[in-house]
């Protein structure tokens, strides 16, 4: 799978459609479309086969939904065309994330409501296999929001968002669920929770290609985590702290970082930033803030990050993005229609759209292309090369 040609697939409610990038002009060209019949909510590569795993569900945000599943399937790479591989295999809740180990012998859901964590088995053809795991809220954390296993293998760690505080409610902590896994096997080894994971909005990570660090989104907080991964296993807290925003939080909004993927060289780093009102809004339009990509530069040394261009993604709530092989193209979704203030004050309609960046050797983005969805009243909710 990794030395395979790559399209950019994206989903659009039940619609999962694929692009063909062309990496000299850092474009993309339609290729196709399927209807999964459900809302896809993700979608991971198994590491060494043309097959990828779909998480789906007739729910989505704020909305538990009844019908959830995942499903394998195998990729034409003549035509970017996924062919459904087995039977979809029911899951109790609204899947959110799924990964699978180094290896490709096991797959891991994770669920935010209720907060929970699964493991099937994958056949050796990389279906779907049995379930052999299931943990509750109790061994996961509050809102569990990702799954991802170490480069080494040995561990597999769950990312809790937890809540903000309401009027009727205290914050609920996030954290970091830590296991040692053999197998498929799991033993719950440890919790990272800085200041009690109060202020600990965890949302998703991505590991260094070392190996040795991995950089944490903290959504609620818009901060990027640094964590040391040592002999003696991860660090308790992070390195070092940094905002994800450019400016200061503008009258009105409320900012949530979302995505994060490292540049395949290593040497950069980068973070979603999302805008949404601070409250309940009449007029329907949404405050001026920061909806883009920021980009970080990692030291060689230290391997801190520090932000170096914060890339405008002309749409709203950019709440995935996918970074191509090559390490050339970046390409990030607005995953909401939407009315929005821009800079002068004025209202403005942005549409779902796809939005395609050149990465240059610096790791700046210059933007080539976007592609707008209009009259479309479902979220373009996950986009990714594959």
């Amino acid at each position: 799978m990794k030395d395979s040609f790559q399209y950019l697939y994206a989903s659009i409610g039940t619609q999962f459609s694929w692009y063909l990038p062309d990496l000299i002009a850092h474009k993309l060209d339609f290729f196709g479309s399927k209807d999964f019949g459900s809302n896809i909510q993700y979608v991971w590569a198994h590491p060494q086969k043309d097959i990828i795993y779909l998480a789906l569900s007739d729910g989505g945000p704020g909305k538990k939904g009844s019908n959830h599943s995942i499903l394998a399937c195998s990729i034409d790479r003549n035509t970017g065309e996924p062919v459904i591989l087995g039977s979809q295999q029911r899951v109790p809740y609204r899947p959110i994330h799924l990964c699978t180990d180094e290896t490709g012998r096991n797959l891991f859901t994770a669920y935010n409501n209720p907060s929970s964590l699964s493991v099937h088995k994958i056949e050796t053809n990389g279906d779907i296999g049995k379930k052999t795991i299931q943990l509750s809220r109790d061994q996961v954390g509050i809102f569990g929001h990702q799954v991802r296993v170490t480069p080494d293998g040995k561990t597999l760690i769950v990312v809790c968002r937890g809540y903000d505080a309401t009027d009727t409610a205290s914050e609920q902590p996030g954290c970091l669920k830590l296991f040692d896994l053999e197998d498929g096997e799991l033993r719950d080894t440890k919790t990272i929770s800085p200041f009690g994971g109060l202020g600990f909005g965890a949302r998703h990570l991505d590991f260094h290609p070392n190996g040795n660090w991995f950089y944490l989104a903290i959504e609620r907080q818009s901060e990027l985590h640094t964590f040391k991964i040592g002999d003696d296993g991860i660090a308790d807290n992070p390195l070092f702290t940094t905002s994800t925003l450019s400016k200061p939080l503008q009258l009105g909004a409320r900012q949530a970082n979302s995505a994060i993927h490292l540049h395949p060289s290593g040497k950069f780093v980068y973070v979603s930033n999302r805008t949404y009102a601070a409250a309940p809004i009449n007029t329907g339009v949404i405050p001026n803030g920061e909806d883009n990509i920021a980009v970080f530069e990692i030291d060689e040394i230290s391997f801190k990050p520090s932000l170096i261009q914060s890339v405008d993604t002309f749409g709203s709530l950019p709440r995935t993005f996918s970074i191509h092989k090559s390490g050339k193209m970046l390409v990030a979704a607005n995953s909401e229609a939407a009315k929005k203030l821009n800079f002068n004050g004025k209202a403005t309609s942005l549409p779902l759209s796809l939005v395609s960046y050149e990465i240059a050797a610096n790791g700046k983005l210059a933007l080539k292309q976007q592609i707008n969805f209009h009259a479309k009243d479902q979220l373009l909710f996950w986009a990714g090369f594959l």
